[in-house]
């Protein structure tokens, strides 16, 4: 049966409910592909007004968020369902999404970063998400426990 497939869409179509923008009502609600295109397409032209509400962005920021969208529309060209997508580009797009609302809203740390991970020995897989901060923060401690514990390292062996 193919409910797997199913609820993994459904997944995504909730978390883009919730990533397609930086506020607003409208992007809350955003679930389709016109939809998402058509709130991308508003901050685009709230981001090139020079006294709109996001004048306050650096330029840096203005092109972070436009590159991303350059991404997205690519991504959705030609594309009228979200289910058109396989699982790892609707993965990147929700990653792109998030990225253009966590610049927005300047908290990066918070910005969730999910990946498609295969079980080993298998061909299932699965959608792994975190937040950068949790990421970051995960590395550290992966870091510390291999420099306090170099005995448990494995080391290549020599002479092979």
């Amino acid at each position: 049966m193919k409910l797997i497939p199913l609820m993994g869409c459904g997944v995504l179509l909730a978390s883009l409910a919730g990533t397609c923008l930086a506020g607003g009502d409208q992007a809350a609600t955003a679930t389709t592909v016109p939809e998402i295109l058509q709130v991308q397409h508003a901050l685009r032209a709230k981001l090139d007004a020079p006294r709109g509400e996001y004048s306050r962005f650096d330029a840096e920021a203005v092109r972070k968020v436009e590159a991303t969208q350059d991404q997205v529309f690519r991504m959705l060209d030609g594309v009228s369902s979200l289910d058109q997508l396989n699982q790892q580009q609707q993965v990147d797009l929700a990653n792109k999404l998030e990225l253009i609302k966590s610049t927005l809203l300047a908290q990066d740390g918070n910005r969730v970063i999910c990946r498609v991970e295969r079980k080993t020995g298998t061909n299932l897989t699965t959608r792994r998400c975190e937040t950068v901060a949790s990421r970051e923060r995960n590395t550290a401690e992966a870091r510390k426990y291999m420099t306090d514990h170099p005995s448990h390292i494995q080391q290549p062996e020599q002479g092979h």
